[in-house]
């Protein structure tokens, strides 16, 4: 149990710096989508709800740094840590089909969730590919509501599916003696040592 929480304690800030990186290079190739939660879903993954939780939330901190906007979104990425540890629980990284279909759930948090923080607190214009959609959809006839929702949970899919596949090829290549020092390494050893899932 000491090793599992020092292990925990030691993927943490690896998760951040995943989460950092990822985002960075996605900023740098300007592409519409984010992979900056990485990080946080294969923390909560392998380690549990809340350290996937503290990943998402210094994460966000330390974005908001440079960009202020994002501390609005901080819950999003809590919310990610802690699916990512009870889907986890249930199997859904065990298998690439389920992996991928559970880019729903995190889209539902980050693009529906999402949305309405975008509404509620900038009008519904957000920054970037997606604040220039929603305006579009408006011109169209779309509320800003309808507009901002539609594009933000859309592009959170875009963004979750490789998210997500990402996220098991990781786990699926950690070694299953570093596994069992996890909280919930457990949980993959399994599928190891079967079909690996897919």
């Amino acid at each position: 149990m000491k090793q599992s929480h020092k292990l925990t304690i030691f993927l943490i800030p690896i998760g951040v710096a995943v989460n950092f990186i990822c985002g960075q290079i996605i900023l740098l190739l300007k592409l519409p989508i984010y992979l900056d939660s990485i990080g946080t879903i294969a923390v909560g993954a392998l380690c549990g709800g809340i350290p996937g939780a503290i990943v998402g939330a210094i994460s966000n901190i330390l974005n908001s740094i440079t960009n202020p906007t994002n501390m609005a979104y901080i819950i999003l990425n809590v919310l990610f840590g802690l699916l990512a540890g009870f889907l986890a629980k249930r199997g859904v990284f065990n298998s690439l089909w389920k992996t991928t279909l559970s880019a729903l759930a995190f889209a539902i948090v980050g693009g529906g969730l999402g949305s309405r923080i975008t509404y509620w607190f900038f009008g519904g214009l957000g920054a970037g590919t997606t604040g220039a959609i929603t305006g579009i959809l408006m011109q169209m006839g779309f509320s800003a509501n309808t507009g901002v929702f539609i594009t933000e949970f859309f592009a959170d899919i875009l963004d979750k599916i490789p998210t997500v596949i990402i996220v098991f090829l990781i786990l699926q290549r950690i070694p299953a003696k570093t596994l069992v020092k996890l909280p919930q390494g457990k949980l993959f050893i399994k599928e190891k040592a079967d079909t690996k899932g897919i």
